[in-house]
């Protein structure tokens, strides 16, 4: 009985004595792929953000910015803001960061703690990736850059004043921030897919993601004693049907033990719940500022005890911030003296309407789509309209960015349908360039197309100028019975000498040229001038769309897009051309 007493005695001294340790309450707040998407997702006319109930657009920066300002301000001491990488390209906002930095520093004003750099963040380079950095910095400042495994050229001069920037700690492999006595470790990386489709990076490489997160994760809990380590990856995953979930994100979380959160971006998934892969918790929002994720912690003892996530849907139930909301509205002034009125539009007058929505291929339904026949149709209309006659125009899926919404459509609109790349000039969009091929080899680049041909696959090139007669059954490469151009038969045997002339972005180009290394010598494609002569310089092979002026004006898809939509008949006489009933999906 005396001992039992001394027992309870003790152990009471000790409690009072020795702390317990209490769990600690952390919120992540974190966005991925929002592609410069500033005045919401939907059609330009009908997003009003300081006004409720009133529209179906989702998104916005100004509904953002009170989603972000609310959740901080109840519990400002354990609140994160992350973002996941492709912040930027997808609206026509982009095209002024490098003189601005606008949006990058926008996201400081509106809470942003750290920020991973996507593939789409290099769309013009290294350089020019740079410049938006620094403007950024010069116009209010930036929130962390991180770039865990980037990896700059020692040869080569285009990557310098990137490199310049890391070694100025403006970009940076990784941040240690402090929130409700916690310190969290947080990483940046671009995975492999994201490196692959991001050509304009080079000569900026990426190692690898696996070994660059075990070696930073080890080290910020070893070392740096951070209680929870955070990746920002840019790398994503997709729903499997058969194992669930596939992808690098998955991967990366079964590789590396001392990772702890995983905040996806890439591949435009939405999680409804976290995925818990390794002990390590998976999220992604979708895209386009749809969503806002919440993902909210319990730790102790550097442990997450208990998850919760939810997802703030950012919508017309949010009443957007004004001063957000007026900072983006001055800026549409600058956009549209710059880039639209020069081409007598303006960005939020609408050129079209139509009463059906074309829409792009989905990767998850595997559904076909409708938007890019029209897309692959305005290229060729418009190449035709403005220089020698083009036979064939392609267009790849993954450069169309938006579907065309019912309703009155403006340039802005448009514009996001294929909004990426640059030329040599100052108007956004990759230039429209042509090549010749022989009727051999252009039955060869249709034998890829098909080859290609599975809806949602960012590689799925759509096509105008010809039809094929295809034998699904057939072995691979033999599967393209006949081409035809309107009535007349191709003749792709080897003799026939006739050159046929196929157009598309020089990015989808430089593509074509690389079928045989891509095909491992299979199949042999040779870019071609009119001449016969065989290219070594895709821009020389840029089209002039204006021949009566000194410089070289280059043709863009937005304004293809433009132009092929004006072109069609006002069938109700309000004004606006409407698209044909020809392009409206046909119900299976």
């Amino acid at each position: 009985m005396k001992n039992k007493f001394y027992t309870i005695v003790l152990s009471i001294i000790f409690l009072l004595v020795v702390p317990v340790a209490q769990s600690q309450k952390l919120t992540i707040l974190h966005t991925n792929d929002m592609h410069s998407m500033l005045t919401g997702f939907g059609p330009e006319l009908k997003y009003s953000p300081l006004v409720t109930g009133n529209d179906s657009t989702v998104g916005g920066f100004a509904r953002l910015a009170t989603i972000l300002n609310q959740e901080k301000s109840a519990h400002p001491e354990s609140t994160l803001i992350v973002d996941a990488g492709d912040f930027l390209m997808g609206s026509i906002f982009h095209a002024n960061e490098q003189e601005t930095g606008f949006q990058i520093s926008l996201m400081k004003k509106i809470g942003y703690d750290a920020i991973t750099i996507g593939n789409h963040e290099f769309d013009y380079g290294p350089e020019v990736l740079a410049k938006i950095i620094r403007a950024g910095i010069a116009h209010g400042g930036i929130a962390p850059l991180l770039g865990s495994n980037m990896i700059f050229s020692s040869d080569s001069p285009k990557d310098d004043e990137l490199e310049k920037l890391y070694s100025e700690n403006h970009i940076k492999p990784y941040v240690i921030i402090e929130r409700n006595g916690l310190k969290l470790g947080i990483i940046g990386i671009m995975g492999q897919d994201a490196d692959e489709v991001a050509p304009a990076a080079t000569p900026v490489s990426f190692a690898n993601q696996v070994k660059t997160v075990k070696k930073l994760s080890k080290m910020l809990k070893k070392q740096e004693n951070v209680d929870l380590v955070i990746c920002l990856s840019h790398s994503g995953f997709y729903p499997d049907p058969k194992k669930g979930n596939a992808g690098e994100d998955i991967e990366l979380a079964k590789k590396v033990d001392d990772l702890d959160i995983i905040i996806s971006g890439h591949t435009h998934v939405k999680t409804e719940k976290a995925l818990l892969i390794n002990n390590t918790i998976i999220v992604q929002t979708g895209a386009y500022v749809r969503h806002v994720g919440k993902l909210e912690l319990e730790i102790k003892d550097k442990k997450i005890q208990s998850h919760k996530f939810s997802l703030i849907a950012v919508d017309d139930k949010i009443v957007g911030d004004p001063a957000t909301h007026q900072l983006i509205e001055t800026y549409k002034e600058t956009i549209n003296d710059k880039y639209f009125s020069q081409y007598g539009l303006a960005f939020d007058k609408p050129i079209a309407e139509t009463s059906f929505a074309l829409v792009r291929h989905s990767y998850i339904t595997k559904k076909h789509g409708n938007v890019g026949k029209f897309v692959a149709d305005a290229i060729l209309y418009y190449v035709n309209k403005h220089s020698e006659k083009a036979d064939v125009a392609i267009v790849a899926s993954g450069t169309i960015r938006e579907k065309i919404m019912i309703g009155q459509i403006t340039p802005a609109d448009i514009f996001r349908v294929a909004p990426l790349g640059s030329g040599k000039d100052s108007i956004p969009g990759y230039a429209l360039a042509k090549i010749y091929l022989t009727g051999n080899e252009l039955k060869k680049l249709m034998e890829v197309v098909v080859m290609a041909q599975v809806p949602g696959d960012d590689s799925y090139i759509n096509y105008s100028g010809l039809k094929l007669e295809e034998d699904k059954d057939k072995m691979m490469l033999h599967k393209v019975r006949k081409v035809w151009f309107g009535d007349e038969e191709l003749n792709f045997d080897k003799t026939n000498e006739k050159l046929y002339s196929v157009v598309a972005s020089t990015y989808l180009l430089a593509f074509v040229g690389e079928i045989k290394k891509m095909s491992k010598g299979l199949v042999k494609i040779v870019p071609k001038d009119k001449n016969g002569a065989v290219i070594t310089d895709m821009d020389k092979q840029v089209i002039d769309f204006d021949l009566n002026k000194k410089e070289l004006q280059e043709g863009k898809t937005w304004l293809a897009l433009v132009e092929y939509l004006q072109s069609f008949a006002d069938e109700d006489k309000n004004q606006l051309p409407e698209i044909p009933e020809r392009y409206k999906l046909k119900k299976k």
